[in-house]
């Protein structure tokens, strides 16, 4: 009798040929041909293989994992009623880095969320407007630029082991006096 497996993205599954008898259900991904006694063949060419002791070591450097970036964005529409919420939020989900937009804070008022670096950019003639990043204590990072005319933005240097990125948190207001 003659089994053949064959892999998919979900696993090895065993696959009837014209000399095949009855085939059992799903495998699991591994040893399939220990299990059904057949041959492993694999699309791919790689994952079916055999490993025989040759005496050498792999070589082969292993890839470092990437971490893991949680970026989040919000029109907060006014921030400081809301810190509590956003606090609990950030924590909740493990955000690492938040960019906000319409703060309408107060140049000159703090606004600390435990944990987190305040980089921000205040509306000075109006009320209303505003950027702000939330950047991890734990994440190296630095206010870049700020730029607060027809559009608002606050450019952050954000470094995460490794790589540097440049975080732009960008707004700009619906006018009602532009065309």
């Amino acid at each position: 009798m003659t089994l053949e497996i064959t892999t998919n993205r979900y696993g090895a599954r065993p696959v009837r040929t014209h000399q095949a008898g009855a085939v059992p259900g799903s495998l699991s991904r591994r040893n399939p041909s220990n299990a059904t006694g057949g041959t492993f063949v694999s699309s791919c060419g790689v994952r079916g293989r055999t490993r025989r002791a040759t005496g050498r070591k792999n070589t082969k450097p292993k890839l470092k994992e990437q971490p893991v970036i949680n970026i989040m964005h919000w029109n907060a529409e006014g921030a400081s009623n809301k810190r509590d919420e956003l606090q609990h939020f950030l924590h909740e989900n493990n955000i690492n880095i938040c960019c906000i937009q319409e703060t309408h804070l107060q140049e000159g008022k703090p606004f600390k969320v435990r944990g987190y670096q305040v980089f921000r950019s205040d509306r000075k003639e109006r009320k209303k407007g505003g950027v702000m990043t939330l950047v991890r204590n734990n994440i190296n990072a630095r206010e870049i630029k700020t730029y607060m005319e027809e559009a608002e933005y606050l450019e952050s240097k954000v470094t995460i082991g490794q790589s540097s990125y440049n975080i732009v948190n960008f707004y700009c207001p619906n006018d009602k006096n532009s065309p």
